[in-house]
């Protein structure tokens, strides 16, 4: 199999949103930035890849409509033999010593009972408003990574209990737990992330930003490390194939957000 990153580590957010109110060229910086901060801090000598994988609302579409976008002044945006795959190539490496991400297409979905799911690795499209049961058949039948991820509020209550339920039937399957940079340092442990893991599930952190402008400097910095490389026309397939191999390690990386920040970003939605 042909290398495409030529690399023996991915560095992966696995929670990406790009809004329209995002500098695309800051947000790039950033992932790059953070991504290399992380390599630094766990050691890593050799080379990575830079991974970002998109969890696209039904209001966003920036994956497809990314060809347009020819007006960068640092940063070209290339596709790849792999349709789910994009390119990012850093043309002026003057501040950075690595200088090309990849980015991946994906979806975030809205069951009926308010739990999120999102659809990673797929350029395909889906319906909010069915059930969890129901959404998950559809991004299996897709060849999708799926995967449910932590959300202020979103495992409380019925909703909190469906899950917990649903997990028990869940017991080494290929879905996903997702953790993101957003959980604040006292929401330590959540319960269902304990039961996840008793069944063997994996766990995918990202960042998952929000939709203010500065949230662009969060992307990369909050995410997973896992061993191996990605193929020159099946990008896609190999990221889910070293994900669904569960003998292969993920070691996360990053920190949870602060008590402070935490409530002044709540409120910030609440409000705007």
């Amino acid at each position: 199999m042909a290398s495409e990153t030529g690399e023996s580590a991915l560095l992966v957010d696995a929670h990406v949103h790009i809004y329209e109110c995002f500098d695309i060229e800051k947000l790039l910086d950033a992932a790059l930035r953070n991504f290399n901060h992380a390599a630094t801090a766990l050691g890593i000598n050799g080379g990575y890849a830079g991974v970002l994988l998109l969890a696209e609302t039904c209001h966003d579409n920036w994956f497809q409509q990314s060809s347009d976008i020819n007006n960068l002044q640092r940063w070209k945006i290339e596709k790849t033999p792999d349709n789910v795959v994009l390119r990012a190539v850093l043309t002026n490496n003057n501040s950075f010593n690595k200088k090309t991400l990849y980015i991946f297409a994906g979806r975030q979905i809205i069951t009926s009972e308010g739990l999120e799911l999102l659809a990673l690795a797929t350029t395909s499209s889906f319906q909010d408003g069915l059930t969890l049961a129901s959404t998950l058949s559809i991004v299996r039948e897709q060849d999708a990574i799926p995967v449910l991820p932590w959300a202020v509020g979103k495992w409380l209550g019925k909703r909190g209990k469906l899950l917990s339920y649903f997990l028990q039937n869940e017991g080494s399957s290929d879905i996903c737990m997702g953790d993101n940079s957003g959980r604040p340092v006292f929401w330590r442990n959540p319960t269902h992330f304990q039961q996840a893991q008793m069944n063997g599930l994996r766990l995918l952190p990202g960042t998952d930003p929000l939709p203010f402008s500065n949230e662009t400097s969060r992307v990369g910095s909050f995410g997973f490390i896992i061993q191996g490389d990605l193929g020159n026309k099946q990008a896609a397939a190999d990221l889910k194939r070293l994900i669904r191999n569960k003998s292969l390690q993920i070691t996360t990386y990053g920190k949870l957000e602060t008590p402070l920040r935490f409530f002044i970003n709540q409120a910030r939605l609440r409000f705007s």
